[in-house]
């Protein structure tokens, strides 16, 4: 990896520490105060950009993210068969 590359993506993750710490704090927020349109169009943009910056740590590094999914369809969590 270049030096610029890697210069790129310590800051892409600077950026993402620095979002999922203001979402973090929004949804602390919206606890208390859940009807304020303006936090949740803040969280709503917040949620986007960190989005976009996960996006292009992907494509710059080929990094995976758990806790994410593509489905389109709901989980068929009551008709998949039982364990025992």
């Amino acid at each position: 990896m270049r030096t610029s590359s890697k210069a790129n993506s310590s800051e892409l993750l600077e950026q993402l520490e620095a979002v999922d710490f203001a979402l973090v704090d929004m949804i602390l927020y919206l606890d208390v105060n859940p009807k304020d349109s303006n936090a949740l169009t803040q969280h709503d943009e917040l949620c986007e950009q960190r989005k976009e910056i996960r996006n292009q740590l992907a494509l710059a590094n080929g990094i995976a993210f758990n806790y994410e999914s593509n489905r389109k369809v709901a989980w068929p969590w009551g008709q998949s068969p039982w364990p025992w």
